[in-house]
């Protein structure tokens, strides 16, 4: 089994109500995954009521045979994760009156004036109801089409409005990272400051979130934990590319501070005296939008589908409350709110394989397990 590195916990599991045997149990599951080859590194921290409890990590820092133990506190690409701060930035801005839930896309990017297009919304594109293409694979098509090679494209936007829309928006819930590319414009074109800095400004640092961001410091870098070969390639940063890629997958950010950003809504909005939201907001990302949306969700019909503003509800299973809130990253990554227990999971593994329930679904289901 790998050697695992503790980090300090604000508390211990007897006294915050957690059953300390599941820890172990879960150490040794992701210990399993890590000799087995099938992930490089894995790391997790659990908080309730506020405090850390348990945050530890083992395994290699990056791809090479010759690497260093991961830490806990490593910096990771968050992903997909990445669309739950830019929906809190595009709802902040709905607060300070510079955008609406129900504003149409093409008042701000007049690309989408069109008949085809000119019906989207805000809001269709923060629950993902949009009708805009859907990630590929995501109707399990065997020869997927690669959105992400609009990366870096100067003419990104017309490029990702050709060919059909795939549903009339609000019919369908169907994953598109592309809608929260759309969400990213937005909010430039709606602050007057680049996506990735108003994130950074308005939502990493009030939040102490000091080892998140868009563009890594020099000084930081080598602390990125990364899952391939492209990501070594792809941490220097948000200079010269198109927003595409930023508003749905471009973050950065480490364990401790993705446990600061899910605490900061079992809060209602704020977090060590620093409020990033009003409270009614923070209730209603993480409150279910949808009413009879059906969604396909690569090979599962689901009838009666649900959504928040960004947050998603993408666990089942007997030991996570109805009303946890979470979201997860490829590569993988995860982060699970449970407001009923005021419970946080926040987790990494160092992989690029595709999604497994190894990997994904019973880890959490053991850390849930443990509440008491």
């Amino acid at each position: 089994m790998p050697t695992w590195n503790d980090a300090k916990a604000d508390t211990t599991p007897q006294k915050i109500g957690y059953d300390e045997k599941r820890i172990e149990l879960l150490s040794d599951y992701y210990g399993k995954l890590v000799d087995s080859g099938k992930v490089r590194a894995a790391a997790f921290l659990m908080a309730r009521k506020g405090k850390v409890f348990v945050h530890r990590a083992a395994g290699k820092h990056d791809l090479a045979e010759s690497s260093a133990p991961i830490k806990p506190d490593a910096i990771k690409r968050m992903a997909s994760i990445t669309k739950i701060f830019t929906a809190a930035a595009a709802l902040k801005l709905v607060e300070d009156g510079k955008l609406w839930l129900e504003q149409p896309v093409k008042s701000l990017i007049s690309e989408f004036d069109n008949p085809m297009y000119g019906d989207i919304t805000l809001w269709h594109l923060l629950t993902h109801t949009s009708g805009l293409r859907a990630d590929g694979g995501y109707f399990c098509e065997p020869y997927p089409m690669d959105i992400f090679d609009l990366i870096d494209s100067p003419d990104w936007i017309k490029r990702a409005l050709s060919g059909p829309i795939q549903s009339k928006p609000g019919e369908h819930w169907n994953y598109s990272t592309l809608g929260f590319a759309f969400v990213g414009e937005m909010i430039t074109r709606a602050s007057g400051r680049p996506m990735e800095t108003y994130i950074e400004e308005e939502i990493f640092k009030p939040l102490g979130m000091t080892r998140s961001f868009f563009n890594p410091p020099e000084s930081l870098k080598k602390e990125i934990t990364v899952t391939s070969e492209w990501e070594v390639g792809d941490i220097s940063g948000t200079e010269g590319k198109s927003h595409f890629s930023l508003g749905g997958f471009g973050a950065f950010a480490s364990l401790p501070d993705l446990f600061r950003y899910g605490q900061c809504f079992i809060n209602g909005g704020t977090l060590d005296g620093a409020r990033i939201l009003g409270r009614k907001t923070a209730e209603a990302m993480t409150r279910n939008q949808l009413d009879g949306v059906t969604s396909f969700h690569w090979g599962k019909n689901c009838r009666n589908y649900r959504q928040g503003l960004g947050w998603g509800y993408y666990c089942d299973g007997p030991t996570v409350s109805p009303e946890c809130y979470n979201h997860e990253g490829w590569g993988w990554c995860s982060l699970f709110v449970d407001p009923r227990e005021e419970f946080v999971f926040a987790s990494f593994t160092n992989t690029h394989g595709e999604w497994d329930p190894d990997v994904m679904v019973k880890p959490r289901t053991i850390a849930f397990s443990g509440i008491v």
